[in-house]
Formats: structure tokens, C-alpha cells, sequence
């Protein structure tokens, strides 16, 4: 639906409130490695799960450039306060928007609007993450269905998820762009397994998951839009993902800078504020340029998306430029805060840890780089 930068500027402004106010449940999470249930009930009841998801299924049908600016409030929360809300804001739910039949759209869009039906995108092989021609998975056709055997590996929300959205080769002999389809699969379904959570770093509250397929048997109408579309619906889905990459990223890394910048003002060496020493005024300050820069970029990709237009150069450019500059800031952050920034409990600790992530999934920076270049070398500059 058609919004007005004054609508916009408003819901950037409740996100705000809403993540300072939820924010405050963060030191238990150190404590406790548990979330407070009134985070997930205060995005349920805010409507937040149904932004992207049109009103006749109970959502507001956000378009790209409000939601940036929505996500970007919410990178300053853990990443695991909003791990399903990140997927119902992201591409899988759109997918079904764009792609799903009519019985596939009742029975999970209004299920994903109300913060009921978490999602798992499963597509990532040990063999095959940023290479989708390397995927082994494979649904092979059978009678009213299809078989799918393989194994996925690194899905996030994979225990706790209502719904899988699974890719696997149809196809094998066909080129990449038609051999691979989509399937809606629900949780538990006979076939499927889930393996035991594999810790991370950061981001996630226990880890990533194996998922694999022994002889499951799925029905026809599992398959999302036509088979062979789903190299189609990984790359749609991919280029809005990496955008919204691109905006918590921001988020994270101003979040960062305004904690680091508070933090300088109040600390003080020698006898003055740290923020006097010039040298710290420069570390600040091209974080800062850099964040702005990526800013723009992310607005710039949105609007294209809002428009229609081929954003698959573009989407890559943000998420390689704002991952990698949230990253500096996040590091500039660290250094300014000295030991406590070092130390579990201060959020810039948090923030190091769970942005580095960032720069590897939804594509990792050294493989964008290489689409990015194609893109040139093909097109020209023609997408700026």
C-alpha cells in the first residue's frame, strides 16, 4: 500500500519506543539465556508479524522502504528477542504472497500475521551455500506428490518453527534456474527430522539445525507456485533478505556508535572526557560516515523494490557495504569501551558478537562481490 514519509517517520518513531522499551529485558537475558514472553507478546499485539503480509490475511502490507526503517529500530534489540519476527518481515512470507495458491495463502498467511506460525527458510547444504547448483537435495516426482531426500544444514528456528519453506532439485538434468522447486512443509511431518542445535557464536538462543529428508512424501499442493520456479524464488527472496541484512546492520552499528558516544563523553583519561582526544573524534566520526553512506544505499535499494525494478546488484552492494562498515563501527565501539566493552553483560559486547554473522549468511561478502562484478561487467552502472 502507498505510505507517506510522515507514516513512515511514525513508525520508524513506535519502533523506537517499542525496542527502548523492550530493551529492558536484556540484562536477564544475560543472566538467564531466557526471553521474557512479553517480547514476543508485545510484537503480537503491535501487529509487528503482519507487516509485510497483506490486510485481507489480517496484515498491514508494508512495502520495502517502511520496513527498513522498522527493522533498522529493531537491529538494536538481541537478535534473538525477534528471530521469527525477522523471517515474518523478511522473503518467506512474501514468497507465499507472490507465489502461493489460494489454499496455501489461507492456511498460513493469516496463521504468520497473528505471530502463530514461525518459518524456517531451508535451502543452505554443507555442499551448497552460496553455490545453488551444487544442491543435492532432491524431490522426485511420485504419484499426487513427490519424494524428498537430503539434508539441510545451518536453519535457524528450525525447533521451534510451524512451517518449512524447503528447496530441492526436481530436476537434475535442467539448468539451475529450472531445476529447483519450492515446498511448504509443515513441522512434524513423517520424513523430516530435525538434528541437535549446533552452538554459534552469537544471534541465536541455541544454535542452527540439520534438517533432513529420508523417503518424505509430500502432497502436490505442497509444492509453492510451479515446479522449477524455486531458483526464482530463492533469488527474490534472497535479494529482499540481504536488504533487510543491510538494515539491521545499521541498527546495530549505530547502536554501537551512540553507546560508545555516551560512553566518551562521561569516561574520563587524564583528567578530561575521552571524547576531547581528537583521535578518538576521528574513530567516531568515520564510523559514522560510514553508516550514513550505507543508510542511503539501503533507502536507494528499497525504493527500487518498491518500484519493481531488478535490485539484485543493488541489494548486494548494501549487504556487503553495511555488514562490513556496521562491523568497523561495532569494533570502534569495543576499543572506545576498552575492557568492558570486552566483558559479557555490556551490550557492545552483545552487538561484536552477533553482527560478525552478518557478512556470512544471506551471502557471504567475497561471494557478492562476485555478483556484483558480473553485473558491471554484463550491465554497466545502469542500477545507479
Amino acid at each position: 500500500m502507498e505510505i507517506t514519509n510522515s507514516e513512515i517517520a511514525q513508525i520508524q518513531s513506535e519502533t523506537r519506543k517499542l525496542v527502548d522499551n523492550l530493551l529492558q529485558h536484556e540484562p536477564e537475558f544475560h543472566r538467564t539465556n531466557k526471553i521474557s514472553s512479553d517480547v514476543d507478546a508485545n510484537f503480537r499485539q503491535l501487529g509487528y508479524y503482519g507487516m509485510r503480509i497483506p490486510e485481507e490475511f489480517g496484515g498491514s502490507q508494508l512495502g520495502m522502504l517502511p520496513t527498513v526503517h522498522m527493522v533498522r529500530e529493531l537491529g538494536r534489540l538481541p537478535p534473538q528477542f525477534w528471530s521469527f519476527l525477522r523471517v515474518a518481515l523478511g522473503p518467506s512470507s512474501k514468497s507465499i504472497v507472490r507465489h502461493g495458491s489460494d489454499k496455501q495463502k489461507e492456511r498460513w498467511l493469516p496463521a504468520m500475521a497473528a505471530g502463530e506460525c514461525g518459518v524456517a527458510f531451508v535451502l543452505t547444504e554443507s555442499e551448497a551455500g552460496s553455490d545453488l547448483s551444487a544442491m543435492r537435495t532432491t524431490a522426485l516426482k511420485h504419484k499426487d506428490g513427490y519424494v524428498i531426500n537430503g539434508a539441510k544444514t545451518y536453519i535457524s528456528n528450525a525447533d521451534k518453527a510451524s512451517l518449512f519453506v524447503v528447496f530441492a532439485k526436481t530436476a537434475a538434468s535442467e539448468k539451475l534456474k529450472n531445476a529447483i522447486s519450492t515446498f511448504l512443509i509443515p513441522a512434524g511431518h513423517p520424513g523430516m527430522t530435525i538434528g541437535n542445535p549446533m552452538p554459534t557464536m552469537g544471534t541465536t538462543l541455541d544454535g542452527l539445525y540439520e534438517v533432513a529428508f529420508n523417503d518424505c512424501f509430500v502432497p502436490d499442493d505442497t509444492l509453492l507456485g510451479l515446479e522449477g520456479q524455486g531458483f526464482t524464488h530463492a533469488m527474490e527472496s534472497l535479494n529482499e533478505g540481504r536488504l533487510n541484512v543491510g538494515a539491521i546492520a545499521i541498527g546495530m552499528g549505530k547502536f554501537a556508535l551512540e553507546l560508545a558516544l555516551d560512553h566518551a563523553k562521561t569516561r574520563k583519561v587524564t583528567g578530561r572526557p575521552l571524547a576531547d582526544n581528537q583521535v578518538v573524534q576521528h574513530m567516531i566520526t568515520n564510523a559514522t560516515m560510514e553508516l550514513h553512506a550505507g543508510w542511503l544505499m539501503v533507502q536507494d535499494a528499497a525504493k527500487k523494490i518498491d518500484a519493481g525494478e531488478d535490485a539484485s546488484a543493488i541489494s548486494a552492494m548494501v549487504k556487503v557495504f553495511c555488514s562490513e562498515a556496521a562491523g568497523r563501527a561495532a569494533d570502534t565501539a569495543v576499543q572506545l569501551f576498552g575492557a568492558s566493552g570486552y566483558t559479557k553483560g555490556f551490550q557492545v559486547e552483545r552487538i561484536y558478537r552477533d553482527i560478525r554473522v552478518l557478512r556470512i549468511y544471506e551471502g557471504a561478502s567475497e561471494i557478492l562481490r562476485n555478483v556484483i562484478a558480473k553485473k558491471v561487467i554484463n550491465d554497466g552502472f545502469q542500477f545507479f
